[in-house]
């Protein structure tokens, strides 16, 4: 079926809906709603709303439409492309759509499965999941939702959502409309893999609720949809094909693809997704590994092995540069407790890290085939740190997130003499068969240019970050032409520009490096045939 008809939503009544209006109010009594995660700067903007569901999000709509001002939404603001920084108009946030509405058994499926408003954010999501208490649901009075509950208690399994986006703090919703991705991705896919079923309210107030599985484009690539009038909105899909990464730089599309798809990871541009349905899976006890390596090339070869290797099911894959673990040296002698680790092996030249399912019941754990494969590549387990209990499992991680935070604490240091100054963090991946060649690129390059830089990200993807740190703003200069330089590269291996952060107002430039004219018209079209007055998210994707 590729044909699908809107739902109506009751309009609220718009002077009863909580707002700020005037720029000077805005940005003096709210400050935090002025920008995100990338630290872009707004344009000045008349309305803030803070509406408490679809009926009064539809109000709002209507009442800017009729006034000629767009429409940025926001959510927890955790972006890094600057997606919801206001372009004037209006900023909605969402942070009212904070419940979770029924939790339920899907036979069919064999799964267990949540349905959640758009604001809950992930780290609250996780906490419920795992404590098996969730107050919106006790307190529904549904008696059906309240015996899902009882036996989802009962059930002796453990349960996790297994999307793993850095910022826990980001919102359902948002994850949803970036298709956001982070380490599990290496075995779990992105969030598109654990959606389950979104609603969609569109820019001219009707609602789409899309189960998957359900909405299919024609042979001809099209989907039709209907509003509450008749009126028909015909939707042709680019003609594109996705590159063969992780992938978050333009509108997903494929033969006969699911709506739902259309939607997940299309950056707000078609309508705001208010409300997701996702899958849970059960959680199986994990060992989580750091192992040491004396070069970048040797974790290169381990990369290809320990994916060519079946018998190692790794959750995750992630990588450390011998220049990120020099960086991490150097924090480690200045503020010991600052890094709650063991000291760094002064041989290490890089790193691997990575997480594994063991069985807690078994006599002995067997290391065998993992161990032939680090000795292959003439490394060895007892290089390594190793963690299985829940307190030494955190430590590990929050030891990768160290260097980040530590890099972004250099960078504002550095901006006390030059202010423009910023981190460069690529965002780019390749095909497997390319990550050598994408490493030698990245190598080659950076150390001719007498820049600090180091590396660390999702190697398992092909999908590593190069943090490019300017000391001047000369530096900067030249760090920007590098990058843009890699993002030519990265496609033409047939890469992505834009892995897990997207494009939002940051990175159209890369989205032209990618996709010719032609195909940005593509993607146009589909946005003004649901949004044909341009509403929403103005500036993202695309130059007004």
């Amino acid at each position: 079926m590729h044909e699908i008809s809107t739902q109506l939503v009751a309009l609220a009544d718009y002077e009863k809906i909580r707002r700020v209006e005037g720029f000077k109010h805005i940005s003096s009594e709210y400050p935090t709603y002025l920008t995100d995660e990338s630290k872009l700067s707004p344009e000045p903007f008349d309305y803030l709303f803070f509406p408490m569901d679809e009926a009064e999000l539809a109000a709002i709509f209507k009442q800017m439409s009729e006034r000629k001002q767009k429409v940025t939404i926001a959510g927890a603001r955790t972006g890094l492309v600057g997606g919801c920084v206001p372009r004037k108009g209006a900023l909605v946030s969402l942070e009212n759509f904070d419940r979770i509405n029924t939790l339920y058994y899907d036979g069919n499926a064999d799964e267990w499965r949540i349905r959640c408003q758009c604001a809950v954010n992930l780290r609250s999501l996780q906490a419920q999941i795992t404590s098996r208490n969730f107050p919106d649901l006790q307190r529904c009075g549904d008696q059906a939702v309240l015996n899902a509950l009882s036996r989802f208690k009962e059930d002796p399994a453990n349960y996790f959502y297994p999307p793993d986006p850095t910022e826990m703090s980001a919102s359902i919703g948002g994850t949803v409309a970036t298709n956001a991705s982070g380490a599990r991705t290496f075995r779990y896919g992105p969030t598109r893999d654990w959606v389950r079923g979104i609603r969609v309210l569109l820019p001219n107030g009707e609602i789409l609720s899309i189960p998957r599985g359900k909405y299919f484009a024609s042979p001809a690539g099209e989907f039709t949809v209907f509003d509450s009038k008749g009126n028909d909105l015909r939707i042709k899909l680019p003609s594109y094909r996705m590159p063969r990464t992780k992938n978050t730089a333009g509108f997903f599309t494929e033969p006969q693809m699911d709506l739902i798809d259309l939607f997940i990871g299309s950056e707000g541009c078609f309508g705001v997704i208010t409300e997701v349905t996702v899958a849970l899976l059960k959680r199986t006890e994990k060992i989580s590994m750091i192992q040491f390596l004396n070069s970048d090339e040797q974790a290169i070869d381990l990369v290809n092995a320990l994916r060519n290797e079946k018998r190692v099911q790794l959750d995750f894959l992630e990588f450390y540069s011998g220049n990120a673990l020099d960086l991490l040296r150097q924090r480690q002698l200045q503020d010991p407790k600052s890094v709650d680790m063991p000291i760094i092996p002064d041989q290490a030249g890089a790193a691997l890290f990575f997480e594994f399912s063991f069985d807690s019941m078994a006599d002995s754990l067997d290391y065998t085939a993992l161990e032939e494969t680090l000795k292959d590549c003439g490394a060895s387990l007892s290089d390594s740190w190793a963690a299985y209990e829940n307190r030494e499992l955190q430590r590990l991680k929050d030891f990768r997130h160290i260097l980040p935070e530590t890099i972004n604490t250099i960078i504002a240091e550095r901006k006390k003499q030059y202010p423009e100054l910023h981190k460069l963090g690529t965002d780019l991946a390749v095909p497997d068969e390319r990550l050598q060649d994408m490493w030698q690129i990245y190598t080659d390059t950076l150390d001719t240019a007498d820049l600090q830089w180091v590396a660390f990200g999702h190697i398992g993807n092909n999908h590593i970050h190069i943090n490019i740190l300017p000391r001047n703003v000369s530096e900067l200069q030249k760090g920007l032409e590098l990058y843009q330089k890699f993002a030519a590269k990265a496609v033409e291996f047939g890469g992505t520009v834009s892995a897990e952060h997207g494009i939002g107002k940051m990175k159209i430039k890369f989205l032209e490096l990618m996709y010719s004219p032609d195909q940005i018209n593509e993607m146009r079209a589909v946005k003004s045939a649901l949004d044909p007055e341009s509403l929403l998210n103005p500036g993202n994707l695309f130059c007004d």
